[in-house]
């Protein structure tokens, strides 16, 4: 896998990293790397569902994340995170992220997410609704795989 730029996402939250979040070796500690994933993959959803509901008996559910840490991140820094699907199942994306520096094209860390789309009463995936999956192919400038 090639190594993400910037120009890759067409998606990118803003985060600004707090002090509270250092741990006692002066960096972000990596627990707050999966914190970042979040913001970014929350506001990602959020968009594709056109803000949408989200607390329905239908929706996202995490299946998996993996992050690969490429640099050290200290306080004060804003950094962002970038967020597209890699690929578009009939029940799962998979979402890259990478976490940037505000002022860096460098990558801090890459994440990758499987989301599925889940039936909580049923306990059961679900297709994505086309809906989203229209919004997914609106909004990435990259063609997910499907």
């Amino acid at each position: 896998m090639r190594e993400p730029n910037r120009s890759d996402y067409a998606h990118i939250t803003p985060i600004k990293v707090k002090w509270g979040e250092m741990d006692s070796l002066g960096h972000v500690n990596n627990t707050v790397f999966f914190r970042y994933s979040e913001d970014g993959r929350i506001d990602y959803i959020h968009r594709i569902t056109e803000g949408g509901d989200t607390q329905t008996s239908a929706g996202p559910i995490l299946a998996d994340l993996q992050c690969s840490f490429r640099r050290q991140l200290r306080f004060p820094a804003d950094v962002e995170i970038g967020t597209r699907v890699r690929r578009l199942g009939r029940s799962s994306l998979e979402l890259e992220q990478c976490l940037f520096g505000a002022d860096s094209d460098d990558p801090i860390a890459i994440y990758t997410n499987v989301i599925v789309w889940f039936d909580y009463g049923a306990q059961t995936s679900m297709r994505i609704p086309e809906t989203v999956r229209e919004q997914i192919r609106r909004l990435e400038h990259i063609a997910p795989e499907e």
